[in-house]
């Protein structure tokens, strides 16, 4: 008999941890029984139940897209994205697959094994897109995963799994177990490898537990990005860029454009046409097919960053809220964006990512102040110029230090057949998609033969 989804949900009470325990011990074990006959189906056949998972999730479509509006308050125009990048994450790993993976070598040489059991800690942001894209590479490769996901993302994951254990009917492939930070801490610990998307500080605790346990690390750990705006291009044009990109979903995108670096012959300029770019920006209702910004994930989330955003205030920055606040808006975890004009590379405004929706308009003092600035903070995930000049696109590409690099477009949004990670403090271990699929999610092992 296939066993049934196991889950802790610590929204109704916590369990005890012998209970969080037991039922991770017993998810590890049952993956570990099911590894040896899923490694042996070969490649092609796990591509086929991978490719009829991809089916179900595309039959299934409007059913998530309403999960990620009403239990993250995703608007639905990016809630459909979400479920499309999802299509095409699967699409992308099914690409990178080599079919003769499994083949033993018949002389001294060197293949690549699966890592086992695979523990995937999901964020809330993307409760969907991310796990498939580290869930469909594990499992190609010959891999089990058990799948933890962000509370506010629990439905989503229990739909996500039932809908691959139609298509392939092996669920004990990917188990789901729910809970908070502890259950986190004993999954990462009994598994054979991790793969995150979370905060800075969830990657130090993710890197203490695997380097006691000796088991590979992935971990993609936010940005605080930011985008250099020169004086040669169009500026309207790269202020709605940028003011989507910060704004888009209330700013909670490891991608968000957190930061912009103007050139300062611009810079009046350029902050008017940020001002009205916000402006013309849509926030409201999560199922309206306008909006383009929705609540914060929670009203503890909303009261951090406007704690920031206060703190701005006292600190005499320059504070700008385009939007008129509503009071028609149900719930209290609704923050308008904002616009914080900041010289001081050292404030906190500057120097800690919000993840939420806030834009800093910093102040470059000539090009080398600006890529100084780019630079200036611990994290480094995605970097972007706005300039049509190429000795500064060539300069910028030479000495920005992140692990994304973008021009003429803000930070947000990535492609699903390149390398995802960031640099500094932004990522630990290969990155995720593309070719470092691989790398990741198995290992090499020589083989001599006489």
């Amino acid at each position: 008999m296939k066993p049934a989804l196991q889950s802790v949900d610590r929204q109704d009470g916590a369990p005890s941890a012998e209970t969080d325990k037991a039922i991770i011990d017993n998810a590890i074990a049952t993956g570990r029984a099911a590894l040896i006959e899923w490694r042996a189906v070969g490649a092609q056949q796990r591509l086929k139940f991978l490719e009829d998972f991809g089916g179900q999730l595309q039959a299934n479509r409007d059913e998530l897209v309403d999960l990620l509006v009403e239990d993250i308050g995703k608007p639905i125009r990016y809630a459909r994205a979400e479920h499309a990048r999802s299509i095409a994450l699967i699409d992308a790993a099914v690409q990178q697959i080599d079919l003769g993976q499994d083949h033993l070598p018949k002389k001294t040489g060197y293949r690549r094994e699966p890592l086992g059991v695979i523990a995937l800690i999901a964020p809330f942001n993307n409760p969907l897109a991310i796990p498939i894209g580290k869930i469909v590479p594990a499992l190609l490769y010959g891999n089990a995963v058990i799948w933890k996901p962000a509370i506010p993302g629990t439905r989503i994951a229990r739909r996500a799994a039932e809908l691959f254990a139609a298509a392939t009917k092996r669920p004990e492939l990917l188990q789901i177990v729910c809970g908070g930070e502890q259950t986190a801490r004993e999954l990462m610990s009994a598994s054979d490898a991790v793969t995150l998307s979370g905060s800075v500080e969830t990657g130090r605790v993710a890197q203490e537990i695997c380097a006691a346990h000796h088991i590979p690390l992935q971990a993609e750990l936010g940005g605080n990005n930011a985008s250099i705006v020169w004086h040669d291009v169009d500026l309207g044009a790269a202020a709605a860029s940028i003011v989507e990109g910060a704004f888009a979903f209330a700013g909670q995108r490891c991608t968000a454009n957190r930061r912009a670096i103007v050139d300062p012959s611009i810079y009046d300029r350029f902050l008017s046409e940020l001002v009205a770019a916000c402006g013309r920006l849509v926030w409201g209702d999560p199922a309206d097919e306008r909006t383009q910004i929705g609540p914060l994930i929670s009203p503890a989330s909303r009261d951090r960053v406007a704690g920031v955003i206060e703190r701005a205030k006292k600190s005499s920055l320059q504070v700008i809220a385009p939007l008129p606040e509503t009071q028609s808006l149900p719930g209290d975890a609704w923050l308008t964006p904002t616009i914080v004009c900041c010289d001081d590379p050292n404030h906190e405004v500057v120097q800690e990512e919000t993840f939420g929706p806030v834009l800093v308009v910093q102040r470059a003092n000539d090009w080398e102040d600006a890529i100084s600035l780019c630079n200036g903070v611990k994290q480094g995930l995605v970097a972007a110029l706005f300039s049509d000049s190429k000795n500064l696109i060539e300069d910028f590409l030479g000495r920005a230090k992140a692990g994304i690099l973008k021009i003429n477009s803000s930070t947000a949004d990535a492609a699903v057949d390149l390398p995802f990670g960031g640099w500094k403090a932004s990522g630990f271990g290969p990155p995720e998609h593309g070719p470092a699929n691989r790398e990741f999610f198995t290992r090499m092992q020589a083989i001599y033969f006489p």
